[in-house]
């Protein structure tokens, strides 16, 4: 009998070819990412294989993964399956932000300050999540953040959309956990305090984000800092975002450049933000326009491993929800990554879109308690190692960019973003 939440996938190879065209994906290997055979209905991975859904590749995940996704899967104690599109979408555009804006690798101590997650259980009582897309990562209520326009739900079929994927991790890293048919018991979804220097650098973070709102930063800004520059943000790369070099960057999925009309619909996919130039807005740092220095080499900026963990970050339950509220709650308020400000109020029932996207567009009936975490993690399902290094793998990007492919004749395509 299939588990409860998955079943038979969608996915074939053809679907998923237009990803390894624009470089997302390698070419097809069995060895790097396979379909699920016609008679699976739920997964049965070999050795050393995880779960991902096809809209993932919309939304900054690709392969080989990069340290801060691999780190906070096991911060988290989760499998990358128990993340759902919107969640992906929000750990990409956090990564973005920071090497595009703020000049720094993305600062693990500022997305606990900001973010929290949201668990969806299998059953009351239970600390175990739903098979699939049970953590949801959200701001926390009143919090002020960059409003990025995701839409209020994702596809509504997006579980049934997945394949197997494998990669070779060096020693001395991380892996992404391999899937297992076990449920994740994730921990620490809601760090509420910092170790007083990192807050003191989380404070300044804040304010250099309010002060890129007033000069008019926007999401659609953030989208095209990566989406637009074809850099992927979850991906392991040779140089991080504030060194883009152009068209000929390494670290582009291709050199292919977006046709307009093709760009705005892989946008309109995952955003309801406008686009209407790449020159509107507040532009990005890059190679031309250097970032400053201030935070390029900022210590402790991964997520913790087990055991090396301030005492601060070894505390964190959840908050408790009410699910009705978060089913009823009204549009004017589920717009994410944007919150009241400290100390105001909402109305009884609200809750912000994070808690609804992934859950509500597939939520088995009866299995949407959202109760208090409190478990260590199951280390055997994450299978950590020692850190050490950060840019790996990177010799199959330079030859996964698609050098010959250029706009064919009469196609208008969009400038390179400087």
């Amino acid at each position: 009998m299939a588990t409860k939440g998955w079943g038979k996938s969608k996915v074939t190879r053809e679907s998923l070819l237009p990803y390894v065209a624009s470089g997302v994906i390698p070419e097809f290997n069995r060895e790097r990412w396979r379909v699920p055979p016609a008679d699976e209905v739920e997964p049965l991975p070999r050795p050393g294989e995880f779960v991902i859904f096809s809209s993932f590749l919309d939304r900054g995940f690709a392969l080989p993964t990069s340290e801060f996704l691999q780190q906070l899967l096991a911060f988290y104690s989760i499998k990358v399956s128990d993340l759902g599109p919107h969640s992906v979408q929000q750990i990409s555009l956090f990564v973005a932000l920071c090497e595009c804006y703020l000049g720094c690798p993305p600062y693990f101590p500022l997305w606990v300050s900001v973010f929290h997650g949201r668990a969806t259980r299998a059953s009351k009582g239970s600390e175990a999540l739903i098979p699939n897309g049970g953590i949801t990562f959200q701001v926390k209520s009143g919090e002020s953040f960059i409003d990025m326009a995701l839409p209020k739900k994702a596809q509504s079929q997006w579980r049934r959309f997945w394949f197997y994927a494998k990669e070779y991790t060096p020693p001395g890293e991380v892996c992404i956990p391999q899937f297992s048919p076990e449920p994740s018991i994730p921990r620490r979804l809601n760090v509420r305090s910092l170790p007083r220097e990192q807050e003191e650098v989380v404070k300044e973070m804040r304010q250099a984000i309010q002060a890129l709102k007033d000069n008019g930063l926007t999401a659609v800004n953030v989208y095209n800092c990566w989406l637009g520059r074809r850099l992927i943000p979850l991906r392991c790369r040779a140089h991080p975002m504030w060194e883009y070099r152009g068209q000929n960057d390494c670290t582009r999925s291709t050199a292919t450049e977006w046709d307009e009309s093709e760009y705005r619909k892989a946008l309109a996919k995952i955003t309801t933000a406008t686009f209407t130039s790449f020159e509107d807005g507040l532009q990005p740092y890059s190679e031309d326009t250097p970032a400053p220095q201030r935070w390029q080499k900022i210590a402790d900026h991964l997520p913790p491993l087990a055991g090396k963990e301030p005492p601060e970050m070894t505390e964190g339950e959840e908050e408790e929800v009410d699910d009705e509220e978060e089913r009823t709650e009204s549009d004017s308020e589920a717009r994410d990554f944007i919150r009241l400000p400290r100390g105001a109020k909402r109305g009884a029932g609200s809750s912000s879109q994070g808690a609804v996207e992934e859950e509500a567009t597939s939520r088995p009936e009866g299995e949407a308690e959202l109760s208090k975490e409190g478990a260590e993690p199951l280390s055997k399902r994450l299978r950590p190692t020692l850190l050490e290094g950060s840019m790996r793998l990177q010799r199959p990007l330079k030859d996964a960019i698609d050098a010959g492919a250029r706009a064919g004749p009469g196609v208008k395509a969009i400038p390179t973003v400087k």
